[in-house]
């Protein structure tokens, strides 16, 4: 959960009023904590964008809040540096009632009166003439929206407009602001697959301008008031969209009342920030409140502040206890040259771990875990390779998943983790453990000419054991694990060798040692083998070939029994599953770990001591 700072903003324009602090943000993954921030300078945002929530209360029973709203943004564009505004939708209360309308018309013309004044608007449930349709199933010639809003009427105001999609309900604004351009996009009320193709065919023409995305309903708002949540729409816009496009930085939303935030990641392991907020049901239909956002170059942030020019207006001896001026004062850090600096980039470049030669990197804490609508675990790779990892259950755990499987906030002392991924299941009760079909550990080819070969490597992992650990629950249990057996592997890369064991595997023995099983060029060599170890203590486990032996390190100390015989690099089967928390035998995945793991590294070369993540 990100706890919400406060932010001293410029107030040249506005009354000065005691503002009210509220840290309603919520996500589904809890992964912000470190996202807090401190005191900052009052130079105050580079620009600010206005965004202007649900304004169906006013169009039907109070125009002058409206007109309020557009009024202070014109008369204060220049002042407070407001780039753009964004309508979120439900502009009117009834789409069929023409004076509503009118009003929302007389409102939104004071912005239309000046180019330098633009905005994008979008249809909320309120704004068409069947709510329960898809965009692309109304009758359009009859709809009082694109009557009201039409594409030529942006056009003909705004240099900013770029266009619409086939149905006209769903536009794009391209603004400047700070040396940047910006793609606003603007979507529809229940966008249709034919409007989420469209809004990727914008983003693909457009492959390296930050977006901000709009639409009426994408977050709602949780029992607790607090928790940002994914409606049903919202996760299909997130999951066949706002993820797989890493220029989508910034989201709106309003149609749920109240306001809330989540900080998401994205496909890239980046940040989205998405808000939602609308205040209809507050006094007078939101008393005009809107909010400003400012783009914080110098303190590398975003900084959210809700404000109702309504309120301004009010001599403060006159306003009454409901008369609200401002509200949910927060920042949100973001590095803006680094977040906009390669987009659809999956490089993994932004770890300082990420080093030469990194095949998979996995990073078991909060900040590396993807963000997803259903709730499913999933961790991105950090080495950029694509080998994210998706938890799935073993031998049917009942219960919550917390009782198996959790992430910690408490890190290592050494490596990049700031937390850890803890496991507490068996092969009795059942459990969970992570995996992946590895499609970026290809490696080079083999003597066969088969992809699957590592000449050399480095493999890295941070581990602890839990102070109860028993032998007869975890006993043989898989830390890293390959799963196809060893005969499988032998006869894929046509190497003489066979067994049921997994053909790659570092596990915890009946004796509580770590061991290291691989499969290399010349066949099956011998294992690797620690002493036993501790509970409760936070090991650095590296294997290093040189091309011709393998070697176990335990807290950079060299363990005796390792490095006999030779081992020719290691193989292993491209698309077959790999795994993190339990072993296989015979091709099956069994025998849970139970403990943290907070970092796991797979090098294509031996690495300098100085570089182990034990030294970072």
């Amino acid at each position: 959960m990100q706890t919400l700072s406060r932010k001293q903003w410029r107030k040249a324009a506005l009354p000065l009023a005691v503002s009210v602090l509220l840290t309603a943000c919520g996500s589904d993954s809890d992964s912000s904590d470190d996202k807090v921030t401190g005191p900052v300078t009052d130079s105050g945002p580079s620009f600010t964008i206005a965004v202007i929530p649900d304004t169906q209360k006013y169009s039907r029973y109070s125009p002058e809040r409206f007109v309020a709203q557009t009024q202070w943004i014109a008369s204060n564009y220049q002042e407070e540096d407001i780039e753009f505004t964004l309508h979120l939708g439900d502009v009117v209360d009834r789409a069929a009632e023409p004076s509503e309308w009118t009003y929302a018309r007389q409102a939104m013309q004071v912005l239309e009166a000046n180019a330098d004044t633009p905005y994008s608007v979008l249809a909320g449930n309120h704004d068409v003439l069947n709510s329960g349709q898809w965009d692309d199933e109304r009758t359009y010639a009859n709809e009082p929206f694109l009557t009201n809003f039409p594409a030529a009427l942006q056009a003909g105001n705004f240099t900013t407009f770029q266009g619409t999609d086939d149905t006209g309900f769903s536009s794009y604004h391209i603004f400047s602001a700070d040396d940047r351009e910006f793609l606003v996009l603007a979507l529809d009320w229940r966008s249709s697959e034919q409007t989420v193709a469209w809004a990727q065919s914008v983003l693909d023409q457009h492959p390296d301008l930050p977006v901000i995305l709009t639409t009426h309903q994408l977050l709602n708002i949780a029992g607790d008031g607090e928790t940002a949540i994914f409606t049903d729409h919202g996760a299909m816009l997130w999951d066949n969209l706002i993820r797989s496009n890493d220029q989508i930085f910034l989201t709106f939303n309003g149609h749920h009342h109240g306001e809330a935030m989540m900080v998401g990641k994205n496909d890239y392991g980046r940040d989205v920030v998405m808000v939602v907020v609308d205040y209809q049901s507050g006094f007078w239909g939101g008393n005009g409140m809107m909010q400003l956002v400012g783009f914080d170059e110098a303190n590398d942030e975003l900084d959210f502040r809700s404000f109702s020019p309504w309120v301004a207006e009010i001599p403060e001896d006159q306003r009454q206890p409901q008369d609200e001026l401002e509200r949910w004062e927060f920042s949100v850090p973001m590095d803006f040259d680094k977040r906009f600096a390669s987009f659809n980039d999956d490089t993994g470049t932004d770890e300082p771990g990420n080093i030469e030669g990194t095949q998979a990197y996995w990073i078991l804490d909060e900040a590396h875990r993807a963000t997803t609508t259903t709730g499913d675990i999933q961790f991105l790779d950090a080495s950029g390779k694509g080998n994210s990892l998706n938890l799935v259950p073993l031998n049917g755990p009942q219960g919550d998943r917390e009782q198996y499987f959790s992430v910690i906030q408490e890190s290592a002392p050494f490596g990049y983790a700031s937390g850890a991924a803890r496991f507490r299941g068996n092969n009795t009760t059942g459990g969970y453990y992570l995996t992946t079909n590895g499609p970026g550990l290809t490696f080079s080819d083999s003597a066969a000419g088969k992809p699957g070969y590592l000449p050399t490597y480095t493999i890295e992992a941070i581990v602890r054991l839990p102070d109860d650990w028993k032998s007869e629950d975890n006993k043989w249990s898989g830390i890293l694990n390959h799963q196809p057996q060893i005969t499988q592997v032998c006869q894929y890369h046509e190497v003489t060798c066979g067994g049921g064991d997994a053909s790659l595997g570092l596990n915890v023995s009946s004796l509580k040692e770590f061991q290291w099983v691989s499969t290399s060029q010349n066949g099956k060599g011998p294992d690797n083998w620690s002493w036993e170890v501790m509970n409760d203590y936070w090991y650095h486990i590296a294997l290093v070939n040189d091309g011709e032996k393998v070697q176990m390190y335990v807290d950079g100390s060299l363990v005796m029994r390792t490095g006999v015989g030779e081992q020719q690099g290691l193989l292993v089967e491209p698309g077959q599953p790999w795994a993190i928390g339990a072993n296989s035998w015979e091709g099956m995945p069994g025998n849970l770990f139970a403990g943290d793991i907070a970092e796991i590294r797979i090098n294509n070369r031996v690495l300098d001591r100085t570089e182990w993540l034990l030294n970072q």
